[in-house]
């Protein structure tokens, strides 16, 4: 999202009808809309946002300013695996939701409903249970569902695949203690 322009942008209406523009990019793109005393910005940019200033004269003078802050709709947010840790004797696995460009951007993860306040999902247990990744802005926002199990595990194995290496550790001290 960009910064907002910090010159004002003056359109002045003259009974019901827009005469005057200040800045030639919004001429063929405003519209005003009847019976309702609205103004449209038609094919709206990232680059509108700024200061506006709209000067209505009809039986008497109107004057508004307000602020307009564009944003750029929310890309699907991503889920990838951090490289895995042992703490306090636990395997934790970490799970990080993000998006391309965070300008604006606000990511957290979910479960059950409510808000864990966090982009990094930092799990040693519970790797069957649906977490929700959510990015949004006050526009708009999109979620990634997963089950940390489908990123946690070794695919097809489970935790099976731990018990092995230890079993596969423990007969080689074993053997060599045979020698």
């Amino acid at each position: 999202m960009p910064a907002p322009s910090s010159t004002n942008r003056t359109v002045k209406i003259i009974n019901r009808k827009i005469k005057t523009v200040s800045d030639e990019r919004f001429k063929t793109r405003l519209q005003l809309v009847n019976n309702t005393d609205s103004l449209r910005i038609n094919k709206l940019q990232a680059a509108d946002s700024g200061f506006y200033q709209v000067e209505e004269f009809s039986l008497k003078r109107f004057q508004k300013k307000f602020q307009l802050t564009v944003y750029n709709p929310v890309p699907k947010p991503h889920v990838k695996k951090m490289n895995g840790s042992v703490e306090l004797g636990n395997r934790t696995c970490t799970l990080l939701c993000s998006v391309g460009d965070p300008s604006g951007v606000t990511v957290s993860w979910m479960r059950d409903g409510k808000s864990l306040s966090t982009t990094q999902l930092k799990l040693t247990q519970g790797y069957n249970v649906t977490y929700t990744c959510v990015a949004s802005n006050p526009a708009s926002n999109q979620t990634t569902t997963v089950t940390p199990s489908d990123y946690c595990l070794d695919k097809g194995h489970g935790a099976v695949t731990q018990w092995n290496h230890y079993i596969v550790i423990i007969a080689l001290c074993l053997s060599w203690l045979s020698l």
